[in-house]
């Protein structure tokens, strides 16, 4: 009996010596696994920490760019305003009535005729075919040059947008070409009260088609929100 005693409380100290055995291995892998969790936590944080200074790199390359393209468009409107006074000096007693080849100030020549082109952000606030005070009275010169340097002449109206869809007043416009036709309209019963005859105008919408700008920029969509009024000249 004592023999058979023996051995079981020696059986039992090896079962409670492997047991120990067994705890102090688990224990050696939760703490290993638990280490490793930290260090994927913390590669995951420095990850998350780079990607967001990723996104304000690329968003402050954007503004660099908005701001390239402003200066940009000022450079080419102080260029075309260089060329305009160059062109007066040079050629000082040309007529402006009427059947000439003069070409009022702040209008181009195109293929088709004589152009002006006014950025909708002045004529309208956003998403909106209501002129607004500043419109009016950019409106007021254009109307004096139909009257004199053009009178009489045919003339078109364009509204152009930029390519963002609406969402703050789409419950006023179906889409973007239908914005365009009543901006539009909106300029041309501005001219008809200015004294241009209807008769004179036509008017057209063309929704966000030909961009003269790239609409992957807020500088790029400002240019692209316009309208045009083109005289369409005797050849």
């Amino acid at each position: 009996m004592r023999y058979i005693g023996l051995k079981w409380t020696v059986l039992l100290a090896s079962v409670a010596a492997t047991a120990v055995g067994c705890c102090e291995k688990e224990k050696e892998q939760i703490q290993v696994l638990y280490s490793e969790k930290q260090d994927l936590l913390a590669q995951t944080q420095e990850l998350r920490s780079q990607l967001a200074r990723a996104k304000g790199d690329q968003a402050d390359l954007y503004t660099q760019l908005d701001a390239k393209d402003l200066q940009l468009k000022q450079a080419q409107d102080d260029l075309d305003n260089c060329r305009s006074k160059l062109a007066a000096l040079q050629s000082p007693q040309e007529p402006t009535r009427q059947g000439t080849n003069a070409t009022a100030s702040g209008w181009e020549r195109t293929a088709y005729g004589d152009r002006v082109t006014v950025g909708s952000d002045i004529l309208f606030s956003a998403g909106r075919a209501s002129l607004t005070t500043a419109g009016k009275t950019a409106l007021n010169k254009i109307a004096a040059d139909l009257k004199g340097t053009y009178a009489g002449l045919p003339v078109r109206v364009y509204g152009y947008t930029d390519s963002d869809p609406i969402r703050k007043t789409k419950n006023l416009w179906k889409d973007n070409l239908d914005l365009s036709a009543n901006r539009a309209m909106a300029i041309t019963r501005q001219l008809q009260s200015m004294g241009i005859s209807a008769e004179q105008i036509e008017t057209i919408a063309m929704g966000e088609t030909n961009p003269v700008a790239s609409n992957a920029t807020k500088a790029g969509k400002a240019k692209n929100r316009r309208v045009e009024i083109i005289v369409i000249r005797n050849r």
